[in-house]
């Protein structure tokens, strides 16, 4: 579930087209696990961060791997007169 939320986010960073939005989103995940370690009263996985972090990354591969399949597309549609 979390590489899936991290997917979400990524794809949903990627459709910003704004180097700054996820860049800010990449480091909120970071901020957010390091806020859930500090107040966790147990330990805490680093894998979960890591699959987090995964995930965004997959996801914005993912944004890019279908704007590059949509320009492909269009172009093989296109009629040349």
């Amino acid at each position: 579930m979390i590489i899936l939320t991290a997917a979400a986010l990524g794809v949903s960073a990627g459709q910003t087209r704004s180097a700054a939005a996820i860049a800010l989103i990449a480091a909120l995940i970071g901020m957010t696990f390091a806020a859930a370690a500090i107040t966790s009263p147990g330990p805490v996985s680093i894998l979960a961060f890591v699959y987090a972090v995964l995930g965004f990354n997959g996801g914005l591969m993912l944004f890019v791997a279908g704007l590059y399949a949509n320009a492909r597309l269009r172009r093989a549609t296109r009629v040349s007169h």
